[in-house]
């Protein structure tokens, strides 16, 4: 009997076959089915058109559109601890990986591979104006905007005030939410408004950001090389004398 290698998974890894003993190509073909489909986040089968969740990192919906960052953790961007630690490294400035091995105890192979996928994916560029001071080396910077803590702190009343408007208005139109409720089969399904509220406050976020972008108030997703749409930014923790 003939035996194949099937590669089934991302990372390159096959199955051969004959560790199925004598099984016919319908079963191995169910077999290869079930083990893709058990690698993916989520599928939506053939016939429906899909729910929408709370966030597109879970769904395999492409117009599901919940944040402008969720494709980095759909696309995987971010797959391990390694890759975040490699970045808050880089946010106290450039470094090479040389010195981004020695900071974190890692090989610099290892850190190599990783620098790589995040130049890739762009979460990282070349730091171009420190290698023209050290032009015998590579240096690498984030390729997202970094807010430090006293940056932070500059807006940090600014948006409490917009976040309490926010709340009024959210709690103003309770009695419309309720009207509205009433007027569904959720109630008959054992729901409260009290469970969908979320869902309510995230269809409100999504309208805002949308029409924020369409005014160019709010930048839309920037595409990347890799075909991923994200926009991406990061802040550091408040220190103690931020902390009320």
């Amino acid at each position: 009997m003939d035996f194949e290698s099937i590669n089934l998974f991302s990372d390159g890894t096959n199955l051969n076959t004959d560790i199925i003993l004598p099984a016919s190509r319908k079963r191995v073909s169910l077999l290869m089915r079930e083990l893709t489909l058990a690698t993916n986040i989520m599928s939506v089968p053939d016939g429906f058109n899909g729910l929408r969740f709370p966030c597109e990192c879970v769904s395999s919906r492409e117009e599901a559109y919940s944040d402008p960052w969720a494709e980095i953790t759909k696309n995987r961007l971010l797959p391990n601890g390694t890759k975040e630690q490699i970045l808050n490294v880089l946010a106290a400035g450039p470094n090479t990986i040389t010195q981004i091995a020695e900071a974190l105890s890692l090989s610099a192979p290892s850190v190599h591979t990783h620098v790589t996928d995040m130049l890739r994916s762009e979460l990282l560029r070349e730091a171009v104006d420190w290698e023209k001071t050290h032009p015998a080396e590579r240096y690498y910077e984030l390729n997202f905007p970094v807010l430090k803590a006293d940056e932070s702190e500059e807006f940090r009343a600014l948006c409490e005030e917009m976040s309490k408007e926010l709340v009024k208005l959210f709690e103003k139109k309770r009695r419309k939410m309720e009207r509205a409720f009433r007027k569904t089969d959720l109630d008959q399904k054992g729901w409260e408004l009290s469970n969908i509220t979320h869902c309510l406050f995230a269809n409100m976020y999504r309208g805002a950001r949308t029409q924020l972008e369409k005014s160019g108030l709010l930048s839309p997703r920037e595409k990347h090389k890799n075909g991923a749409q994200w926009i991406f930014w990061a802040e550091e923790p408040e220190t103690n004398e931020h902390k009320k």
